[in-house]
């Protein structure tokens, strides 16, 4: 045995498809209609709701749609592309640039 390796237990093949076998014949019952929860209902229960920057790009205002790329900036800024958060960067930098001048640099300017 060489140092460093260990026994371990042969891996269990996973199933094929070609092994399972469904019964065509059999019928589910339809579920009653008196049920106090609705599909729709258990579905909004078990999904956490999502957070309001998530919704909408930050920018453009397009919806942000699930299973997409969502760019964040600033830890709540979501957009919905790479343009639209480099736009809103280019502008908080021109916004900083502008505040950060004295008002003698501001009348220099004019």
């Amino acid at each position: 045995m060489l140092l460093g390796k260990r026994q371990r237990p042969p891996m269990k093949r996973t199933t094929s498809m070609t092994e399972l076998t469904l019964d065509l014949n059999h019928v589910d019952t339809p579920r009653s209609t008196d049920q106090p929860f609705s599909s729709r209902n258990i579905h909004r229960r078990n999904s956490a709701e999502t957070a309001h920057f998530l919704r909408a790009c930050h920018l453009c205002k397009r919806r942000l749609m699930a299973g997409r790329d969502i760019f964040m900036y600033r830890g709540d800024s979501a957009f919905c592309s790479l343009e639209c958060r480099q736009q809103q960067m280019n502008q908080d930098d021109k916004f900083s640039m502008s505040s950060n001048k004295t008002p003698s640099e501001t009348v220099a300017a004019m």
